[in-house]
């Protein structure tokens, strides 16, 4: 059986491991990272490794799913607040963006379409949410869509979760837990599809 726990300091290469292997083929993160110089993949997660060790620094909302002693997915994104990231961090993120040919670009492009769709009242955003394909399509997002959604539904600020994909499978996913549609976007060959649950 799989469990969801807050995510700490130390899952965060393993939960990383995992994201990279559940956004292998991920639309937007060969557009973002398609000209990385290790490979889309490995752009993607050194940009989830910083987005995680943000997330716990920050005591965001943060999760990993675990089977026995393995992480094999994660969740993060934000509460109703956007604090700045530890100086450390956005230095990382700084250098990141600079060795990444044309990734500030695309990034900026991805961030309008997601701006341009997000809700006007105050609410969660996921940001990331993946899981092994070993657990795939055991209830495993589920539960971690359920944990994250959890303390938006708790806090009084709150009036709903909000995402973005760029998977079709996930948006059908979304839509049988609740989610609907506010607008969409493309990159290049990617559509970014802009979803909102109220809570």
């Amino acid at each position: 059986m799989f469990k969801v726990r807050k995510a700490e300091s130390g899952d965060v290469d393993t939960a990383i491991a995992a994201l990279g292997d559940a956004f292998a083929q991920d639309p937007l993160m060969l557009y973002l990272f398609h000209e990385s110089p290790e490979g889309a993949r490995a752009g993607a997660m050194g940009f989830f490794s910083m987005l995680l060790r943000a997330r716990i620094a920050l005591d965001m909302p943060a999760y990993v799913l675990t089977q026995g002693d393995d992480v094999l997915g994660a969740v993060m994104g934000y509460d109703t607040s956007r604090p700045e990231w530890p100086a450390a961090l956005a230095d990382e993120m700084r250098r990141f963006e600079a060795e990444v040919p044309g990734f500030a670009a695309r990034l900026d492009a991805y961030a309008k379409i997601c701006e341009a769709h997000q809700p006007g009242e105050d609410h969660y955003y996921l940001g990331v949410i993946g899981v092994h394909s070993s657990l795939q399509g055991n209830g495993a997002g589920k539960a971690m869509l359920d944990a994250f959604c959890a303390p938006s539904r708790a806090d009084p600020k709150s009036h709903g979760v909000y995402l973005e994909t760029a998977s079709p499978g996930s948006l059908q996913f979304y839509y049988k837990n609740g989610f609907e549609l506010r607008g969409e976007g493309r990159l290049d060959a990617a559509t970014v599809w802009c979803v909102y649950k109220r809570t």
